[in-house]
């Protein structure tokens, strides 16, 4: 039998994609279209179709922001950290989850994300990207970083 000899002195807080506490979420699935595959806490929209699909990104028609799952961690440790084509991806539609800042954020700035990639951020919507409505980003984080979202609604403007 195996045992873990040795542990990392300083833990990461969390990861990308990971839901947030105990608090009730609203999570779905589809299968990703797309052969780059989608990575973990991105937003996605409705692919082609719509009722089984979802692409990274998008604009109109958002449905959520993936979750991470750990059968997903990549082989032998590649880093290849993702959702591959055709794979049903776990997606957040209600509730709080981890996700990268690229610009940083505090408490109550809004959420929005880039319709190329689905990478999210703070602040108002600039052309190419799509501003969350009902959506906030919780803790106050140094650009790059992770924070937590909540997200309480689909809508997007």
């Amino acid at each position: 039998m195996v045992a873990q000899t040795t542990y990392e002195i300083k833990q990461p807080i969390a990861y990308a994609g990971l839901l947030f506490a105990q608090h009730p979420h609203d999570i779905d699935s589809r299968a990703v279209e797309g052969v780059a595959g989608i990575g973990f806490g991105v937003a996605v929209s409705r692919g082609t179709d719509a009722d089984k699909q979802i692409v990274a990104g998008g604009d109109s028609t958002f449905f959520g922001i993936t979750i991470r799952s750990l059968d997903q961690e990549g082989v032998a440790n590649t880093g290849a950290i993702k959702w591959d084509e055709k794979e049903q991806a776990g997606v957040l539609r209600r509730g709080y989850i981890w996700a990268v800042c690229p610009t940083g954020c505090v408490p109550g700035d809004l959420v929005n994300y880039v319709d190329a990639t689905g990478i999210l951020d703070s602040g108002a919507a600039v052309a190419g990207e799509t501003l969350l409505d009902d959506a906030q980003w919780e803790t106050t984080t140094a650009a790059g970083e992770l924070g937590i979202i909540k997200l309480e609604s689909t809508k997007n403007t």
